[in-house]
């Protein structure tokens, strides 16, 4: 009975957490611009869930929120100019037909990326000590190197994206769920890469 018990206290404290996280990360992405800090933010609280397995939400939170907000607004920035030049040139595209149709590997090749950049992209940011320029590069290197890994991130994607169209009430719970799936993903990289650091030290 004790065992069912904590089994199911765990369990409640599990969902509670995420929850918490979830609806903490809404109300502070209500300003917009807060939008990016308040996702490294969350992507903070779950690696610590993640890695050390401690359920804490406001305090991990906020620190996150504070130690990555500057560099967060200027990743944001340039995130929405990259995506900002893919529907510029997606619009003029389809404005002008055939003609522009030359463009298309090029409008292809530049959202490919944007894609592959944004699955590593926190998980990156609050993982490793760099600057931008370090995080967007390693976002970069690491989700072209590790290819299956980033099928699988933008597939994740792709499925909390379906959730939220099909189950609009997900909308309370989705994000603080991906998040953590998506870091617990990255983090297999991120591992793959401290073996191989380690086997190189060695040898």
């Amino acid at each position: 009975m004790k065992l069912i018990e904590s089994k199911l206290y765990t369990f409640v404290e599990t969902l509670s957490s995420f929850f918490l996280l979830n609806l903490l990360w809404l109300l502070m992405c209500i300003p917009i611009f807060t939008i990016f800090p308040a996702t490294a933010a969350m992507f903070g609280v779950v690696r610590e869930w993640v890695l050390h397995k401690d359920l804490k939400v406001f305090n991990p939170f906020f620190r996150y929120f504070k130690e990555n907000f500057k560099q967060s607004l200027l990743i944001g920035l340039v995130w929405i100019a990259f995506a900002g030049i893919f529907y510029i040139d997606y619009q003029i595209m389809l404005e002008f037909g055939s003609s522009q149709k030359i463009f298309l590997p090029i409008l292809i090749l530049l959202g490919t990326l944007i894609i592959f950049v944004t699955s590593f992209l926190f998980p990156v940011m609050v993982h490793y000590t760099e600057n931008w320029i370090g995080i967007l590069k390693n976002s970069l290197f690491f989700s072209v190197i590790y290819f299956p890994f980033s099928l699988l991130a933008i597939a994740l994607i792709a499925l909390i994206v379906t959730t939220l169209l099909l189950f609009p009430a997900a909308l309370l719970f989705i994000f603080s769920i991906g998040a953590y799936s998506l870091f617990f993903i990255c983090n297999l990289v991120f591992q793959k890469i401290e073996r191989i650091k380690l086997a190189e030290s060695i040898n």
